[in-house]
């Protein structure tokens, strides 16, 4: 075979060159051409590797870099472990008992996250008073638990008086001089509120934070109520999340 057409039909064969889905190994040609190989093996100055035609035969000049291929596994190749190889089992349906005892576990995870919410509120709230987040009951001696407790209690009255609601009006009966008509019904409404010392003047950075953590202790206090009710009328058990 003359040399001139044995190289056109070899590169030919290069650029129709495909390789199969289980190939390990890419050839990356300096031209930009990408060759897909299973194996190849170097014999000098040469890159050996195998096709359908036969072997084949590339200058290592002409190779920019051999790169290892990414192996990605077909669908039906997956191998399914354990006893349920074969068609996928369909979804087993709970029982009466069993749906019961994982509405019981949310019920009491959902109760044991907002008890640990109000509790930990609860001890910042302490530690912010006192200085300590013990139970035992303790005299406010320091300079520092005092200012606190004014604090507190300041921004308690400040918070009952922020946003108070207008007096509701009040309904009085007169009774009719005639005995067969019914008593006149007339309403009054009691004068508007003054406004008190501290309600005009803006919390310090100590009695916003009582007043915050007042609020959060009250929310969570009444989700977890709500919590409990909830299990009390579905006849679920609450444990011991009780607080100290």
């Amino acid at each position: 075979m003359p040399k001139g057409l044995k190289f056109l039909l070899l590169t030919l064969l290069l650029c129709s060159w495909t390789g199969p889905a289980s190939a390990d190994y890419i050839l990356v040609l300096k031209n930009g051409r990408r060759i897909t190989v299973q194996s190849y093996r170097e014999e000098g100055r040469m890159i050996k590797f195998h096709d359908l035609g036969g072997e084949i035969a590339i200058s290592k000049d002409q190779i920019q870099s051999i790169e290892k291929a990414v192996q990605v596994p077909l669908p039906q190749q997956t191998q399914l472990q354990g006893p349920a190889a074969g068609p996928q089992a369909a979804e087993r349906l709970l029982t009466p008992e069993e749906e019961r005892a994982k509405e019981e576990k949310e019920y009491q995870q959902k109760l044991m996250e907002v008890t640990g919410q109000l509790k930990e509120v609860q001890d910042r709230y302490s530690q912010l008073l006192r200085g300590t987040t013990s139970p035992e009951p303790s005299q406010l001696v320091t300079e520092e638990q005092i200012k606190a407790s004014r604090a507190d209690v300041i921004s308690r009255f400040r918070d009952a008086t922020s946003n108070p609601s207008e007096p509701a009006p009040v309904r009085l009966l007169a009774p009719s001089p005639f005995s067969s008509l019914p008593p006149t019904i007339t309403e009054e409404r009691p004068p508007a509120r003054a406004p008190t010392t501290y309600e005009n003047l803006p919390y310090t950075e100590t009695q916003k934070e009582f007043s915050d953590l007042r609020n959060q202790a009250i929310e969570l206090d009444k989700e977890r109520e709500s919590l409990i009710n909830e299990m009390r009328q579905k006849n679920l058990s609450i444990g011991s999340l009780f607080l100290e």
